[in-house]
C-alpha cells in the first residue's frame, strides 16, 4: 500500500475537480474580477472564496492558476500597473509632442476607474505587496511627466518639480473626487492643465 504525502493528495484533489468540469475561466478575467470586487466591496473582499463566488467557480480553479491569495495579489497588481501606467504611456508616445502627450495621459486618467486607484492606495497602507506596486507606479509616472516637461523646455530642476505638483494634484483628484464621472473628472483636470500651461 502507497501512502502519498498530505500535499500530494490536496494537489490531485484539487486538479480532479479542475478537469472535471469546472468552466474554464479566461486568465484575464480573473483581474477584472479582481478589479470589480476592489471598486464596488474594497479591498478586505479580495479573498478566495469572494473571488471564486464571483466567478462561480470552485476553489479548485483558484489553486490551478494561484498558489496561494498573496500570488494572486502579486499578479493581480502587475495587471493594475501594466492597465493605468505602462499601457497609458505607451499610448502617450505615440503623440507628436510633449503637450498632446501630457493631454493624453490626463484624458486617460479620466477615463480610468479613479475608485479603483483609491482603493489600492488605501490597500498599500496595509498590504506590504501593494505597496510595492504603487511605489513602482508612483516612481514610473512621475518620471515619466518629468521627462515630458524637460521635452516642453523646462530644466531638470523645475521639471521635477513640476511633475511632484501635476502628479501630487492628480492623486488628490482621484482620492477626494472618485465618484465624479469621467465627463466632471475631465473638466476639472482640464482646468489645472491649463494653469500648468500658463505658467510655463
Amino acid at each position: 500500500m502507497i501512502i502519498y504525502p498530505y500535499e500530494t493528495i490536496i494537489f490531485t484533489y484539487h486538479t480532479i475537480w479542475y478537469v472535471l468540469g469546472m468552466k474554464k475561466i479566461d486568465r484575464e478575467q480573473w483581474f477584472i474580477t479582481g478589479m470589480k470586487i476592489l471598486e464596488n466591496d474594497g479591498f478586505s473582499k479580495i479573498t478566495i472564496d469572494n473571488l471564486c463566488d464571483s466567478l462561480n467557480i470552485t476553489k479548485g480553479a483558484f489553486y490551478h492558476h494561484f498558489k496561494n491569495i498573496d500570488g494572486y495579489i502579486e499578479i493581480l497588481m502587475q495587471y493594475w500597473l501594466e492597465q493605468n501606467t505602462s499601457s497609458f504611456i505607451r499610448e502617450a508616445e505615440k503623440q507628436e509632442n510633449a503637450e498632446l502627450k501630457m493631454q493624453h495621459l490626463a484624458d486617460k486618467a479620466a477615463s480610468a476607474s479613479n475608485k479603483s486607484e483609491e482603493v489600492i492606495r488605501g490597500w498599500s497602507y496595509a498590504n506590504d505587496i501593494v505597496r510595492s506596486y504603487v511605489g513602482q507606479a508612483d516612481k514610473i509616472r512621475l518620471d515619466y511627466l518629468e521627462t515630458l516637461n524637460i521635452d516642453t523646455g523646462l530644466d531638470n530642476t523645475q521639471a521635477r518639480k513640476m511633475a511632484i505638483l501635476q502628479y501630487a494634484l492628480l492623486i488628490g483628484m482621484q482620492q477626494l473626487c472618485s465618484d465624479l464621472s469621467p465627463v466632471e473628472f475631465k473638466d476639472l483636470q482640464d482646468i489645472v492643465l491649463d494653469k500648468f500651461k500658463k505658467q510655463k
